[in-house]
């Protein structure tokens, strides 16, 4: 990159979201001007956009030998001004696309952003995949600034055990737009004289590679893993896949087979295997190999979702990993001598205490009356479990080892049940038309969770299978599916989704508003 004039104003902004260090990384470039002769100022505009707010730091720095020829002090603005910023930082990339939008960059200013995401409110709100996809962000960046340095600093700093602050102070060094010396920044870190080795690690990652110009994109990228790696019975698995699948869908395939390991064992995912070798069949019949295995793709994806569900026990489990309390620790900050307290929110129906009983007792449970009276005193209403207290985690702990019950319930047998009819309509559909084959494989995404959120989704799903068999033969079939499963993701009221079915096979009355679909 270019270097800026000692002979000029520089103006920086740096967009950041709350606990990102964006306060830090403004006071280590104050404190760096300032001992390279600049009169410094900055000020920091708070906003709500994502999590606790995405914040404007404006920093602005003016050569004091300039002051001292005009024999007064400038004054210096209080926001960033489009078209007149020389240096953009972005600590993510849904940040990167709000900076260009606000025209902060054009063809004077370098460009630093981290590719990774945080995912804003809005993206989470949705039932569906919300994100907002960022290859655009990618690419319009790289057309509109002068250079573009983007890598994923978030990543780099926790490989290095670092905050991204480090790794974006080091990218600004690195990038060569500052007229300073690699020297001087590392001297600033040392000088605020905290975590300053475990900040110093972080900088020297994100000099080096924005030193290398490393741009990468936004997409993951699939390594492949080599079966040898796992334990023999997973190999096994491996082995089977690389042998009988095509290479498209070995990631998910993989990805998939980890999960119901992990979820039962290696005959259950070994039952993945098989149910997924009669679709590759289908879509070997169907002509799949010219549109890349998409169906054995997309079915591999949903089919080992569908197969995880979320049963207490599963959920029980997943909630007292030691890996998930160490996530909440690196994400609150804490000192090892800190005790973060976590608080579970759980409301289990009587629905899903029946479902993990053996089939008979289950069933029982969930056709008597009188059980159903009885339990509304215990599952009326949600609790709080603390699983950092010992009484809330041993209560979680237990029940989620009690996954040997998984195979003798009643959730299992209509889980199974749905799961195969599930798959004679992927194949049904697969013989109609290729498209609407897809479009039913992914109607898994509306079965998520547990509680009233599965409830609402397994709905929703029984729903447009029914629309499915009646519009089938249409030529519009899988166009009016995919319309369905968007609204069906659309919002938790179902209004979008009452809307959509209206449209499509309206029964000559407005759809209702109030419908909980």
């Amino acid at each position: 990159m270019a270097t800026l004039s000692r002979d000029k104003p520089i103006n920086i902004a740096i967009i950041a979201m709350g606990g990102q260090g964006g306060g830090v990384l403004s006071k280590w470039i104050l404190n760096l001007a300032d001992s390279q002769g600049y009169i410094a100022q900055y000020t920091s505009v708070p906003g709500v956009a994502q999590r606790t707010g995405a914040t404007i730091y404006y920093i602005e720095l003016f050569p004091a030998h300039l002051a001292e020829q005009a024999g007064k002090k400038p004054i210096l603005a209080l926001t960033p001004v489009p078209g007149d910023v020389d240096i953009v930082i972005a600590s993510e990339m849904i940040e990167a696309g709000r900076a260009l939008m606000r025209g902060f960059v054009d063809g004077n200013t370098s460009f630093i952003a981290s590719n990774h995401r945080d995912y804003a409110i809005f993206e989470k709100q949705e039932m569906g995949d919300g994100r907002r996809p960022v290859d655009e962000i990618n690419s319009l960046a790289q057309e509109t600034a002068r250079e573009f340095i983007c890598f994923n600093m978030d990543a780099a700093a926790r490989s290095v055990g670092s905050v991204i602050s480090s790794v974006l102070f080091g990218a600004l060094a690195g990038s060569g737009a500052l007229p300073f010396k690699r020297a001087d920044f590392e001297a600033t870190i040392a000088a605020s004289k905290k975590a300053v080795q475990a900040n110093l690690k972080g900088f020297e990652l994100g000099f080096e590679t924005a030193t290398e110009e490393q741009v990468t994109n936004n997409s993951p990228v699939e390594k492949p893993e080599p079966a040898q790696t796992y334990a023999t019975t997973v190999a096994k698995l491996m082995v089977r896949m690389e042998c009988e699948f095509p290479p498209h869908a070995h990631f998910y395939i993989r990805e998939g087979l980890k999960k119901l390991v992990d979820f039962e064992n290696t005959d259950y995912a070994t039952l993945y295997l098989d149910r997924l070798a009669q679709i590759y069949k289908t879509d070997k019949q169907t002509g799949g190999s010219g549109k890349k295995w998409r169906l054995t793709t997309e079915s591999a994806r949903y089919l080992a979702l569908a197969m995880a569900y979320d049963d207490v026990m599963r959920v029980a489990d997943l909630k007292t990993r030691s890996d998930r309390f160490d996530r909440f620790r690196n994400e609150v900050k804490a000192e090892p001598d800190q005790i973060v307290h976590v608080s579970e929110f759980m409301h289990p129906r009587l629905e899903e205490i029946a479902e993990i009983l053996p089939i008979r007792l289950g069933q029982f449970m969930l056709s008597s009356k009188a059980v159903r009276k009885i339990s509304g005193l215990f599952f009326n209403k949600g609790r709080r479990i603390s699983t950092t207290k010992l009484g809330g985690f041993v209560l979680l702990y237990a029940m989620g080892r009690m996954s040997w019950l998984r195979g003798y319930s009643l959730r299992l047998l209509r889980e199974n049940q749905r799961i195969e009819s599930w798959l004679v309509a992927i194949e049904d559909a697969a013989q109609r038309d290729y498209a609407l084959a897809i479009e039913i494989a992914g109607l898994q995404r509306l079965i998520k969770g547990y509680g009233d959120t599965h409830a609402r989704g397994l709905h929703r799903y029984s729903v447009i299978m029914n629309v499915y068999d009646k519009i089938k033969d249409g030529a519009d079939a899988a166009e009016a599916i995919a319309r369905l499963k968007a609204a069906a993701l659309k919002d938790e009221e179902g209004v979008a989704f009452a809307e959509a079915l209206y449209t499509i096979v309206g029964d000559g009355t407005q759809p209702s508003t109030n419908l909980h679909v």
